[in-house]
């Protein structure tokens, strides 16, 4: 009996030896090994917009795609914005007010629409005048290139002038006489199917007269036969 039993204990006292190796090479460390991360990617904001010049100027002539054709000026000094579109013959529209980050979105007293970006060169975009749209795509320009206007006697006169001299202009000479139910000058109250429609198409306008310019720039003109000196618009002007 005790013969039998030695090689039972000496089997027993090896599968507890094994057990225990088993449970020390299983066992986990509390301590943890934590693989560096490359952080995140991160978004590349977008590029900012292209700024105006300190001050500019520039023009553009367009075509609408029914063949209506129109002229537009634009000068910017800083923030400020002040353009002018005519056809030369019958319709004109001034735009005052700011630009942002090189946006231009602008309406004319009589509800004309001028909205336009700066690409870093040029000024593109639309006028809408009278409901006919108008793209453009406007070159600075220097020299007597730019926009003009006078005033004589409650007509006023407004010219773009084209680097090669050449220009457009229209006359305005107020409003057509009869029963009006407005102030020209004071509109918020009217939709714009009223001011277009009530207003804008009672206004009196004309082709203007030639403007040319004397060998140091100075402008010359003349509004019924009266020489005047035409102010060269900027980006701060305002009609009053």
């Amino acid at each position: 009996m005790r013969k039998h039993l030695r090689p039972v204990l000496v089997g027993i006292s090896a599968l507890a030896a094994f057990g225990t190796l088993s449970a020390c090479s299983s066992g986990t460390s509390t301590e943890t090994t934590s693989t560096p991360q490359s952080a995140p990617a991160t978004t590349t904001s977008a590029a900012a917009a292209p700024q105006f010049p300190a001050s500019a100027r520039y023009m553009a002539d367009m075509t609408a795609a029914d063949g209506q054709k129109m002229v537009i000026g634009i000068s910017v000094d800083g923030s400020e914005v002040a353009a002018y579109a005519c056809n030369g013959i019958d319709d004109e529209a001034w735009f005052f007010g700011n630009q942002t980050d090189g946006a231009i979105d602008l309406k004319s007293r009589f509800r004309d629409t001028l909205e336009a970006e700066f690409n870093g060169t040029a000024v593109t975009g639309e006028v809408v005048m009278n409901g006919v749209d108008f793209d453009f795509t406007a070159n600075p320009v220097s020299g007597v290139a730019g926009m003009y206007t006078a005033e004589v006697s409650g007509v006023r006169a407004s010219w773009v002038v084209r680097p090669d001299g050449t220009a457009t202009g229209v006359q305005f000479s107020g409003f057509a006489e009869g029963d009006r139910n407005f102030d020209p000058f004071n509109l918020d109250e009217l939709t714009d199917f009223q001011v277009r429609d009530e207003v804008r198409n009672k206004r009196n306008l004309g082709p203007a007269g030639p403007i040319s310019f004397l060998p140091d720039g100075t402008p010359q003109a003349s509004i019924n036969d009266t020489p005047v000196t035409p102010t060269l618009v900027t980006g701060t002007f305002r009609l009053n």
